[in-house]
């Protein structure tokens, strides 16, 4: 089903175990003061997968909590919670029942009901910081997991010609469609799928803001999607993935420009060379 997921709750501060996770396939990580709920998509699991994290987290000395859940209502989520999120003076991430705050130069109204990309997960909130700094007008944009559309929206604000995204999950592709227009945007091509559902073309500006096996998995087809000295801003790394990452794509042809870091989450900004 999908969107389904099976929850691995670990206790909070352990980058080490955080990144093995990443890697054996868990999506996503939601922090909170005392714990972090990893989220594996149900079709990765089995009872031989579950004993080998077990295993690991026996290595460093605690156990976590498994539980299912199905489709998420990431909504409810948001209402419960949510307060409003504020990167630096440029941009404020809020929702529709949230005030408007002319101060800030962009606002981005948010409802993710099934999707991530609500600016409070430190990934988002670095893209959003370093793409305050990029120069969008006119430029060809794609967002690679668009999520909510989040990143392809704030882009399109910032003056972008056009913004393509895609994302494999169907609820994120239509809630990108929905935000979009919540926003008044209007130049955003979303499709469902992978890269696949690409054509080959070359981009200004690349983002991508998904987890470090996908990146290491799309490096050389995101240089071909990237015309020479184009921008490359990648997030979802964690410090312990730096060197693979960093490794990867200086061979599929990028260089890096600019690194932001906040908590374990870092935020890669790439260049591509002629």
């Amino acid at each position: 089903m999908a969107n389904a997921y099976v929850l691995l709750e670990i206790p909070e501060g352990n980058d080490i175990v955080m990144a093995r996770l990443s890697e054996m396939g868990f999506e996503a990580f939601e922090e909170n003061d005392e714990n972090i709920t990893a989220y594996l998509p149900a079709l990765l699991y089995n009872p031989e997968f579950q004993s080998e994290v077990n295993l690991l987290l026996a290595e460093a000395g605690f156990h976590g909590q498994w539980s299912n859940m199905e489709a998420r209502n990431w909504n409810e989520v948001w209402e419960s919670n949510f307060s409003p999120v504020e990167v630096t003076n440029v941009c404020r991430v809020r929702a529709n029942f949230h005030e408007a705050d002319p101060a800030y130069p962009y606002e981005i109204v948010i409802q993710p009901k099934m999707a991530f990309g609500t600016g409070h997960h430190q990934t988002t909130y670095m893209m959003i910081k370093l793409m305050a700094g990029i120069e969008f007008k006119d430029q060809k944009v794609f967002d690679f997991g668009c999520g909510t559309g989040i990143l392809a929206i704030f882009a399109s604000m910032r003056g972008a010609l056009s913004v393509f995204a895609n994302d494999i999950e169907n609820e994120s592709y239509i809630n990108t469609l929905e935000n979009a227009e919540v926003n008044q945007i209007g130049n955003i091509i979303a499709k469902e799928g992978g890269l696949e559902v690409i054509e080959d073309q070359l981009f200004d500006i690349i983002l991508a803001n998904i987890n470090r096996n996908v990146l290491l998995a799309s490096a050389q087809r995101l240089a071909s999607l990237s015309r020479p000295g184009g921008i490359l801003l990648l997030s979802g790394i964690l410090e312990t993935d730096y060197d693979v990452i960093t490794e990867t794509f200086i061979n599929a042809g990028f260089n890096l420009n600019k690194k932001e870091q906040k908590d374990a989450w870092l935020c890669l900004e790439w260049h591509k060379t002629l």
